[in-house]
């Protein structure tokens, strides 16, 4: 998971031109759709706290490193609830939030890698 960490603190991983898909970048709105997917267990289009709390806690341990990278529940709810009523809404939250949440390549790689490594970009987004 922690793999290129070196080359993502300088910079180098960053997308050049968010508008240019890259297939080593996921891409914000397949991240979403992954979110939605594995993390929303109740299916209310929302992320609530303790749904991103089950996510966390069925890492295994040495993957809980990946909050170091993205950070802890209170980060991500500050940078993700755009409106602050405790989850992150798919449809509300996440387009007001997109210069702060998961807004880096390496944030969505390393966020995707944890949670759900096996969500891949349908080839019709290249």
């Amino acid at each position: 998971l922690l793999l290129g960490f070196s080359e993502a603190a300088s910079g180098k991983q960053e997308c050049e031109n968010p508008d240019v898909l890259d297939p080593s970048c996921p891409t914000r709105p397949h991240i979403i759709r992954c979110a939605e997917e594995y993390l929303d267990l109740n299916k209310n289009k929302k992320l609530e706290r303790d749904e991103l709390e089950v996510a966390i806690n069925n890492l295994p341990w040495i993957s809980r490193g990946i909050l170091k990278i993205i950070g802890s529940i209170d980060k991500i709810m500050t940078k993700c609830d755009a409106d602050g009523d405790g989850a992150i809404g798919i449809d509300t939250d996440m387009p007001a939030t997109e210069q702060t949440c998961l807004a880096t390549c390496f944030k969505r790689k390393a966020f995707k890698g944890a949670f759900f490594p096996e969500c891949d970009q349908p080839s019709s987004c290249f």
